[in-house]
């Protein structure tokens, strides 16, 4: 008996270890800002330095200008398209796979320092927003999981990532030129961008039709022009399709700020209280 629990004792103790050793505190993003000099006021440099991981490193620093651009590293020099205001953010990964997220507003007609502050890092902007990306939830493609990740082509031939909108309430939506009923559920779905697109909701196509000239030329045709357009890597092995499940399109998934399916279906079951509930 003496030995059982001997034994017990030493078991719950491993136990203890191994949730020591699993427990992880996701890292925190922080970053400031400062003019580099340049003349027309459009260059800055960007230093996520105040960024730290209580209990680790952080590996990865992206970086989203607010001009359609990103980048990453710690520090960036980053020269936007024009004097205007902009939102930055700033997505930190440690190196348990944590992830955190921060936004700050920066208006570049606004006065500020040209070298980083002795007391502080930079001039702070607004803040906009906070979120802990929920490494913990499960990848998957139903409601409840964290959307796959996809890295497509647009028009232009530019990548675009399900990643470069975290932080974002983003409605994916896949379907082909050639399917009537996803035809029928375009002006739905461009009412539905149109009314909250000055509140950062962002609609994404994925054409899985093999002729993406079509489909372009359907779009701009019909007036669906302020859509993130895109399609498959490989218009064949549609890994994205595969990736999300796709037996039938039409078919749409609403995507919460922190990357997680909040719906999935049909396009037309998405309604502006729902996407007004994850603003």
């Amino acid at each position: 008996m003496t030995y059982c629990y001997k034994l017990l004792f030493i078991l719950l103790g491993l136990s203890c270890i191994a949730a020591s050793a699993l427990a992880n505190t996701p890292p925190v993003a922080s970053f400031g800002f400062y003019s580099s000099g340049d003349s027309s006021q459009t260059t800055l440099v960007l230093d996520a330095t105040p960024s730290h991981d209580p209990d680790g490193t952080i590996t990865s620093y992206q970086w989203l200008y607010g001009d359609g651009y990103s980048g990453s590293g710690v520090t960036r020099t980053h020269t936007f398209p024009s004097v205007s205001t902009y939102t930055v953010t700033l997505l930190v990964t440690d190196d348990a796979g944590a992830s955190h997220l921060t936004s700050q507003t920066i208006d570049l007609a606004a006065p500020m320092d040209t070298q980083l502050p002795s007391s502080d890092l930079a001039t702070p902007g607004s803040a906009v927003s906070s979120i802990d990306i929920p490494y913990d939830i499960p990848i998957g493609n139903r409601a409840g999981e964290r959307a796959p990740a996809f890295a497509l082509l647009d028009p232009t031939g530019e990548t675009i990532q399900l990643a470069d909108y975290i932080g974002s309430v983003v409605l994916v939506e896949f379907w082909s030129s050639s399917c009537s009923a996803c035809q029928a559920a375009m002006p739905h779905l461009e009412a539905l961008r149109e009314e909250f697109a000055d509140r950062g909701f962002v609609v994404i196509t994925i054409s899985i039709n093999r002729n993406v000239e079509g489909e372009w030329q359907y779009l701009a045709q019909n007036g669906f022009t302020q859509f993130v357009a895109l399609r498959e890597v490989d218009p064949v092995a549609r890994p994205t399709k595969e990736a999300y499940g796709i037996t039938v399109i039409p078919h749409a998934f609403l995507i919460d700020q922190r990357g997680v399916i909040f719906f999935t279906g049909h396009v037309n079951y998405v309604h502006s209280d729902m996407i007004e509930s994850l603003l």
